[in-house]
């Protein structure tokens, strides 16, 4: 059953939307979106805050759906939508900075989003009620959350993994997957690193490498993505995907050193695909490899860090494109 996070953190998070309210208001309302009134918006934004406020207090789950209902409005729907979204999104990259990991807030936050997002955008009249009962939350509308809530806290980790997604689908195309398998690997390469929403910035943006701690730190991203993941009914077939993703098929990754076939085939493509733009990217604790240097990467480590198949399936797919002269050195991804 959908709830708020447990008391003591829903609380937290209530006082930490009272403290913020005034510029997280400001700040949602005057993003660009549709031509409305800005006193009207601002009104809406802070009834939305209220709402959100009364749910985590009182563990009112229906507070806030009966208060969407009462103000859905076909005309203002897509606009008060992305309010929302942006406040959840803004509330979870700013609680998560102030207060540290709580996959239960970004969880819960991600949810609350979509499912707003779902009421408001509804056909409210009777002759629909009756005719159509409401739709389960939709998957995209929940992705669409999360990957706000990550933009919100580092847009770069953000356009990874939209990249890693689509290179994702295109690593499953290439090994045979039929359609359901390749939009599973796209999802799952998407989502690889939401659990870096918890990761503390001066870790997640160091310029330099990282000490034993900090990596351990960096390594609960796996763990942390994949424990929201199974709080969310529409994704939760992904968790075991997200916790994989960094291990090797030697037996060497992490979390649980799981080695050759017991890695999940799209944890096997997403690892992979994540090491493969990770090479190709600017980072700040480094800077791009050519396509090039990112082939001799991966076929150095295929068969022992990645699965030797995918790392083929990959290269003839980026061959073809022109590669500059670049240097070895080690990568991956954090």
């Amino acid at each position: 059953m959908f709830g708020p996070p447990p008391r003591e953190v829903g609380c937290r998070l209530a006082a930490y939307i009272e403290e913020r309210r005034r510029e997280l208001v400001t700040s949602v309302v005057r993003k660009p979106g549709a031509a409305q009134d800005v006193a009207e918006k601002l009104a809406f934004a802070s009834a939305f805050l209220d709402r959100l406020c009364r749910e985590l207090l009182d563990g009112d789950g229906a507070a806030v759906e009966q208060w969407a209902d009462a103000e859905a409005d076909p005309v203002a729907a897509a606009e008060r939508a992305r309010i929302v979204n942006d406040a959840c999104a803004a509330l979870s990259a700013g609680f998560v900075a102030e207060h540290g990991t709580s996959d239960d807030v970004v969880s819960y936050l991600a949810l609350r989003a979509a499912q707003v997002d779902q009421r408001l955008r509804a056909d409210r009249s009777a002759t629909a009620r009756e005719a159509e009962p409401e739709r389960p939350l939709q998957r995209d509308a929940v992705v669409a959350s999360l990957l706000a809530a990550m933009d919100a806290r580092d847009r770069a980790t953000c356009e990874h993994s939209r990249a890693v997604g689509m290179w994702c689908s295109r690593l499953a195309a290439a090994l045979g997957c039929a359609a359901p398998e390749r939009t599973f690997a796209a999802l799952a390469g998407t989502l690889h690193d939401i659990g870096k929403i918890a990761t503390p910035s001066e870790i997640l943006l160091k310029p330099g490498p990282l000490d034993e701690a900090e990596w351990v730190e960096m390594r609960a991203h796996a763990q942390i993505g994949a424990k929201m993941l199974e709080q969310v009914p529409t994704l939760c077939d992904l968790a075991p995907i997200v916790r994989a993703h960094h291990e090797r098929v030697d037996g060497s990754g992490y979390p649980d050193g799981l080695a050759g076939d017991a890695i999940p085939l799209a944890a096997r493509i997403v690892a992979v695909a994540d090491a493969f733009h990770a090479m190709i990217s600017n980072r700040p604790y480094r800077g791009a490899l050519s396509i090039s240097g990112a082939i001799d990467e991966l076929s150095a480590g295929a068969g022992s860090q990645w699965d030797a198949p995918i790392v083929t399936a990959m290269i003839a797919i980026v061959r073809p494109a022109k590669a500059e002269p670049g240097g070895r050195a080690v990568f991956g991804s954090r």
